[in-house]
C-alpha cells in the first residue's frame, strides 16, 4: 500500500507541476496534432501508392504519429530526474520515508499519462478527417495500451541515461540523435518497401517498426498474433533492459 500511495502522490505532484506550466502542457498536446496535420498534407500524394488502405496515407500515418509522440516525450523522464537531482529535490525526497521505487514509477507514469492524452488527441482529430479504426473501440484501447507500453520502455531507457549524464542538454541531444533515425528507419511513417535495402534490413529489427505494425493493423484491420507477440516481446526486452539499468544507477545514487 505504501508503494501505491507514494507513487500516486508523486504522480499527482508531477501532473500538478505540468498543469502549472500551461505553455509546456499546451506544446506537448499540440505537437503531435501539428505534426499529424503537416505530414498528412505534405505527403498526401502517397495515398496513390496505398490503394488498399482505407483512408489512404492518412490512415497509414495515424499510428506513426502516436509513436512519434512517444519518442518525443520519452526523454522527459530523464530530464525531469536530472533537474530534481541538480536542484536538490531528490535529496529531500530521500530523507522522507517514501518508497524508493515510487520516485521512479511516479515519473514514468507521468510520461505514460501524457502520451495517452496525446494519442487520444490524434485519434479524435483523425476520425473526422476520414480515418476509420477498423477494429473499433477495442482496437482503440489496444492502440493506447501498445503506445503506453512503448513509452514506458523508452522512458525507462532515458531515465537511466539521465541518471548517468545528469544534464538535460545531453539528453535532448541524444533524443534527437537517436529518435529521428529510429523513426524514419522503421515502418512508422512510410511502408518498408519505400526504403532502400539497407534501411529495410534495419527496419526489420527496429522496435519502432514492431510497435507501428501492430497499431497500424489495428487501424486498418488484419491484426495477426505474430505481429502482436513480436511487438510486445520486443518492447518488453527494451523495458527490462531499461529498468535494470535504471535501478542499477538509482542504487548508485542513493547509496
Amino acid at each position: 500500500m505504501t508503494l501505491l500511495y507514494d507513487t500516486q502522490s508523486l504522480l499527482e505532484r508531477n501532473v500538478t507541476k505540468l498543469a502549472r506550466n500551461p505553455t509546456l502542457l499546451g506544446t506537448l498536446l499540440a505537437e503531435p496534432l501539428i505534426l499529424f496535420l503537416v505530414f498528412s498534407q505534405v505527403f498526401q500524394k502517397f495515398s496513390v501508392f496505398l490503394p488498399g488502405s482505407s483512408g489512404g496515407y492518412l490512415a497509414y500515418l495515424t499510428p506513426g504519429i502516436v509513436l512519434l509522440s512517444a519518442i518525443v516525450c520519452a526523454p522527459q523522464s530523464g530530464i525531469s530526474f536530472a533537474n530534481d537531482l541538480n536542484s536538490g529535490f531528490l535529496s529531500k525526497m530521500l530523507l522522507t520515508p517514501s518508497a524508493r521505487p515510487a520516485i521512479l514509477l511516479g515519473r514514468l507514469l507521468t510520461d505514460v499519462l501524457m502520451v495517452v492524452a496525446q494519442t487520444v488527441v490524434v485519434i479524435v482529430v483523425a476520425i473526422p478527417m476520414g480515418v476509420r479504426i477498423s477494429t473499433g473501440l477495442p482496437g482503440v484501447l489496444l492502440i493506447i495500451l501498445t503506445v503506453a507500453f512503448f513509452e514506458l520502455a523508452l522512458s525507462g531507457v532515458f531515465l537511466a541515461v539521465g541518471m548517468v549524464t545528469r544534464k538535460a542538454e545531453t539528453l535532448n541531444a541524444l533524443a534527437g540523435f537517436l529518435g529521428l533515425p529510429l523513426l524514419f528507419l522503421s515502418s512508422a511513417m512510410f511502408p518498408v518497401s519505400f526504403l532502400p535495402s539497407w534501411a529495410q534490413a534495419i527496419s526489420n529489427y527496429n522496435p519502432v517498426s514492431f510497435a507501428s505494425n501492430v497499431t497500424r493493423e489495428l487501424v486498418l484491420g488484419g491484426l495477426t498474433l505474430h505481429a502482436l507477440v513480436l511487438a510486445y516481446v520486443g518492447i518488453g526486452i527494451i523495458a527490462i533492459a531499461g529498468f535494470a539499468a535504471t535501478m542499477y544507477q538509482f542504487r548508485k545514487i542513493i547509496s
